[in-house]
């Protein structure tokens, strides 16, 4: 009976980590689908660099008017190295410049971390997203529109 039991928690078991593991694999989003081995280095035929980048995040639009953007760089590691000479680098590197609503600025980011938006007024927004070579030359973009909620208008006023 002891052998029964333990073989059918061991079952139990197997059953449970095949469904965690599924579960995991289904919830990934933008920086879960493009990790590179940055140990190896690539031969200089690498595929070109992409941006891969998610909408918003739901609860903190809706819930405090913040926009917080996920995105991650396929082929091309985002660190703060710029100049001619990081163009030779491999596996590729560089940055990003970010624009919201057509400004006439941009800033650059080479952190690799969401991007964070607070303070916009209510109303629809435009970021324009580019990946940069280390010398600033557009590898790639994307657009993300959102709405920032009409019930932090009264917010702003005060």
């Amino acid at each position: 009976m002891t052998k029964y039991t333990s073989s059918k928690g061991t079952s139990l078991l197997s059953v449970a980590a095949i469904v965690l593991c599924a579960m995991n694999a289904m919830a990934q989003n933008a920086t879960d689908k493009c990790r590179l081995a940055s140990v190896i280095p690539l031969s200089r035929e690498e595929p070109p660099a992409k941006i891969v980048i998610d909408p918003p995040l739901a609860e903190p639009l809706a819930s405090r008017g913040v926009v917080v953007i996920q995105y991650c760089s396929e082929n091309l590691h985002i660190v703060p190295v710029f100049g001619p000479n990081a163009l030779a680098v491999s596996p590729r590197v560089g940055h990003l410049h970010v624009t919201v609503d057509d400004a006439p600025w941009r800033w650059a980011d080479a952190s690799g971390n969401p991007i964070i938006l607070m303070g916009l007024p209510p109303g629809p927004h435009k970021v324009l997203i580019e990946l940069e070579d280390a010398n600033h030359h557009t590898l790639d973009k994307g657009i993300v529109t959102f709405v920032i909620p009409e019930k932090f208008a009264a917010e702003k006023e005060h």
